[in-house]
Formats: C-alpha cells, structure tokens, sequence
C-alpha cells in the first residue's frame, strides 16, 4: 500500500515512519546550527583570551595601588584608626552582649 505523503497516514507504522523521517530531518538540522553557534563562541572566547590577560592584570595593579594607599592613610592617621577600629568594636560587642542577653 503506498504511503500518501502529504494527507492522513493510513496506518500506524506508516505514522511512524514520517514520525521517524521528520525527527532525523529536524534533529540533523539542530546539530547543524548547534555547530555553527558553538564554533562561533569558541571562536568569540579564543580572541577574548588575550584580553582577559590584559584585564586581570589591570585589576591586580589596582588593587595594589588601592591597597596601598589605605595602608599610607592608616599609618598617617595610626591614632584615629585605632580609636574608630575600637569604637567598632565596642558598638559590635554591646550588640551582641545585649542580645545575648536577652536569650
């Protein structure tokens, strides 16, 4: 009995068939974009390696220079540091006293 290919299928395995042929047709034609999308980021990241580089170094030079600076401010203003690290932590310590307290 020959398959009609574009109304009703006549039978189950007939159904199938187009079921199957479809599915391959569909499923060869994801593998393909996937293809092209996947080399195409790889691409996109293999010409932003170099960059990272750049950038990660950048950052570090940053925070060096950031570090630094804090440092210089603590040791020129070294009392007011320590009263406002001690003020800190007496706020902290009464909070936490009291609410222990409490329980």
């Amino acid at each position: 009995m020959p398959s009609n290919h574009h109304g009703e299928p006549k039978t189950l395995s007939e159904a199938i068939e187009r079921l199957e042929r479809a599915t391959q047709s569909k499923s060869a034609e994801f593998r393909e974009i996937l293809g092209k999308d996947y080399s195409e980021l790889r691409k996109a990241i293999d010409e932003l390696k170099p960059h990272l580089g750049e950038v990660g170094e950048r950052v570090s030079e940053k925070v060096g220079e950031a570090r630094k600076q804090v440092e210089s401010k603590v040791h020129e203003n070294l009392w007011t540091t320590l009263a406002i690290v001690g003020l800190i932590g007496l706020v902290f310590g009464w909070i936490f006293g009291f609410s222990n307290r409490r329980d």
